[in-house]
């Protein structure tokens, strides 16, 4: 079947084809009789705009980008894959459609020129970035170039309305030895996460500052460099264990649940009880956490807020009547659960 051109819809509506295209991008200037006509064809003719016109026309396309950097945990991981999915979920109750692409590593030349050219041919109305390093000079630039971008868990700029960030609390590692705290533990380890990460470097800093406000020991071979992925929460506890010689805190707080995953992997093979020989804490309220053996105890957040906020933020920005927040941060609660036990004494 032949497509239906403007030409078309022009030559039937007996009008010229750039009247058509001021029809269909709803200019002002031109006459209500004629709009009505032009529009009468278009739906009998089931006639749909190329995009390559709306695009010099300067329409908004109505898409957007998800960019996830990294690769593997978005297949492997129930709940980062649940974040793509909340994503879909967002942009399409928007009436958007996602042109999504897996990023595996933003230092590589190609991808960046990828998402470059995504922007800069109108491809896509703003992009959702997941799992970027603090100051990545590609998030940088796109800031710096104006365009619309969203950022989960990544530093706010406060000066420019077209970037919009959504954040965890900084007061994770507080909460968490606060609570270990009241449990009666006053040997407490950390498996501080990834360090180019906002809130991995805020849960240090946290953490840190409450046992020194609590005056308990920092003892450094038990703050020990993991990852956010089970493997890292696996080798990050067996790295303990080397360098503590076996003598292990009473109770450790990972950076995230995938990595108190790993922690109860590690602890397995090398014969210690959780929670009887190691309490263990995580954040992040992943799902499987309430069937691991025992129940993971956590800080929990609601992933689904926080990515729909970005969602709604990012695609609001700079086109809103009203002022779009250029930050929003979400607060942690305890699901308390067995992996944890109260010490006597």
């Amino acid at each position: 079947m032949k497509r239906v051109t403007s030409s078309d819809i022009a030559r039937l509506a007996g009008v010229s084809r750039s009247t058509v295209s001021r029809v269909i991008n709803n200019y002002p200037n031109v006459p209500e009789d004629t709009r009505q006509r032009v529009m009468r064809i278009i739906q009998e003719q089931n006639y749909y705009p190329q995009l390559s016109g709306k695009l010099l026309a300067g329409a908004d396309l109505q898409t957007l980008g998800v960019f996830w950097v990294g690769s593997g945990a978005l297949a492997s991981d129930s709940l980062t894959s649940s974040y793509f999915m909340y994503m879909l979920d967002a942009a399409s109750n928007l009436g958007y459609l996602v042109l999504a692409k897996v990023l595996p590593d933003l230092r590589d030349e190609a991808l960046c020129r990828f998402v470059r050219q995504t922007y800069a041919e109108g491809r896509i109305s703003a992009g959702v970035f997941v799992g970027v390093e603090e100051g990545n000079p590609l998030i940088e630039e796109l800031v710096a170039q104006g365009e619309r971008v969203g950022v989960f868990d990544y530093t706010p700029h406060p000066d420019a309305p077209h970037c919009v960030t959504v954040n965890f609390d900084d007061l994770d590692g507080d909460r968490a030895v606060d609570y270990l705290w009241r449990m009666g533990h006053r040997e407490i380890g950390l498996l501080t996460g990834r360090m180019d990460r906002r809130s991995c470097v805020q849960r240090e800093e946290g953490f840190r500052r409450a046992m020194e406000a609590h005056q308990l020991p920092l003892r450094e071979e038990w703050i020990v460099p993991a990852d956010i992925t089970r493997e890292g929460g696996y080798r990050g506890m067996r790295r303990l264990w080397a360098q503590c010689g076996g003598k292990l805190p009473t109770a450790l707080f990972a950076a995230n649940d995938a990595a108190a995953f790993g922690v109860y992997q590690a602890c397995a093979e090398l014969g210690v009880r959780i929670p009887e020989d190691l309490s263990v804490l995580g954040v992040d309220g992943h799902r499987d956490g309430e069937n691991a053996s025992p129940p993971l105890t956590t800080l929990s957040y609601d992933t689904h807020a926080m990515i729909t906020s970005l969602v709604e933020r990012t695609v609001r920005a700079e086109g809103s009547a009203s002022p779009v927040p250029r930050d929003e941060v979400f607060r942690s609660t305890l699901a308390e659960r067995a992996s944890c036990r109260r010490l006597e004494g």
